[in-house]
């Protein structure tokens, strides 16, 4: 896996020389810094300190993307993106993908089934990556492309996007964040007689699975108009691989924002129908924003994991308070509980307010099972 984010790097250089002569616009160089203190309020499992302060990089990328006008008046478009830790070395990564430290505080870090040593391990994943052609047909887009983050943050998750108390970890259903060897096409926008804008998108990922035939098929429409915007999506995957259940899957996510002016409200329900037993979860997440004085906003979300086995139910809450420096510069502050039912998360392990997409926890604990894990943290975002 190393081999390929090196991979993905260089390709990302190889990309930026020709687009810098031929592109109209590009490259163009972009990214997102997010870097966050962290006190983890989690009791060890047995054999594991509890945890301590730490700090996380979550979701922390950079890339280069451009486009070429060609003669037929298409664009060649491209973006090459992968993750990075500013944190210098890779200890908060383990907990996007369930790997955990090794051996107590050692450099070795066990990460969806490989080993990584710790202070080699800089680029954390290759992340949305691709290459397509653009025009009035539409969108066609080849490569490693959204899956889960396709429509996690579609509902109240938008303003906890690499955030303690994300809800993603359980509006995902178990699909990746993304999948490779891609092909997607969007639709040219389009208005609904009441002038609305709606977009739509369909996804095939070819030989997904144990077999040649095995696929992955994706639809999806979002909509927008004055202070209302929604979005549904629609994931079958067939004879599905890990980290889905085993067998045939299918993905649904349905969210809806409101803007009232004083203060935002999103709501958001996915449900996975599978032919794994246990595994027909369903969950919800009620959230509110506002903003009050000269770039001050307070938020709240609640999310609720309802699982189809037994005793697995699990409740994020969490209270925020972002302070907002400029339009790419925020200061965020947080505090988030995660109560945990006895079997909650995968294989019953637990789960934490770290669960998705914020790398930790970073200090390095295994949480006990069938606990409320707390985190507070304070974190500065940067986008350029």
């Amino acid at each position: 896996m190393r081999r390929q984010l090196i991979t993905a790097a260089a390709a990302a250089t190889a990309l930026a020389a020709p687009g810098a002569v031929l592109a109209d616009e590009g490259p163009t160089v972009y990214g997102f810094v997010n870097l966050s203190v962290d006190y983890e309020g989690y009791d060890g499992a047995p054999g594991s300190e509890d945890g301590d302060v730490a700090m996380n990089t979550g979701l922390s990328h950079f890339g280069f993307r451009g486009s070429e006008t060609l003669d037929n008046g298409m664009e060649a478009i491209y973006q090459a993106e992968v993750g990075w830790t500013y944190t210098g070395d890779s200890t908060g990564t383990p907990g996007e993908n369930g790997g955990t430290l090794k051996d107590g505080n050692d450099n070795t870090v066990t990460l969806a089934g490989e080993e990584y040593t710790v202070e080699d391990d800089w680029i954390t994943q290759s992340r949305d990556s691709f290459v397509g052609l653009r025009g009035d047909f539409g969108q066609v887009t080849f490569g490693r492309q959204s899956a889960a983050n396709q429509f996690v943050y579609d509902g109240p998750g938008k303003e906890w996007v690499a955030q303690v108390g994300t809800p993603a970890g359980a509006i995902h259903m178990g699909m990746p964040s993304r999948y490779n060897n891609m092909v997607r096409y969007n639709a040219p926008g389009g208005q609904t007689a009441g002038g609305g804008e709606v977009d739509a998108q369909l996804s095939f990922v070819p030989s997904e699975g144990e077999e040649p035939g095995d696929h992955i098929y994706n639809a999806r429409a979002s909509y927008s108009q004055g202070p209302a915007s929604g979005a549904v999506s629609l994931w079958h995957a067939k004879d599905a691989s890990a980290p889905l259940p085993e067998g045939d899957n299918t993905v649904a996510s349905l969210a809806a924002r409101y803007d009232l002016g004083f203060v935002q409200l999103g709501a958001q329900a996915s449900g996975r129908d599978s032919d794994a037993s246990d595994a027909d979860d369903m969950a919800y997440s009620l959230g509110m924003s506002a903003p009050f004085g000269d770039g001050n906003r307070v938020k709240a979300i609640v999310t609720q994991l309802s699982a189809d086995a037994d005793d697995s139910d699990y409740t994020t809450a969490a209270l925020g308070y972002d302070r907002i420096l400029s339009e790419r510069t925020e200061l965020r502050f947080a505090v988030a509980s995660t109560f945990n039912d006895k079997n909650s998360g995968p294989e019953g392990e637990g789960v934490t307010p770290h669960d998705y997409g914020a790398y930790g926890p970073s200090s390095g604990v295994t949480p006990a099972k069938d606990e409320t894990h707390t985190t507070l943290s304070a974190n500065l975002r940067h986008s350029f």
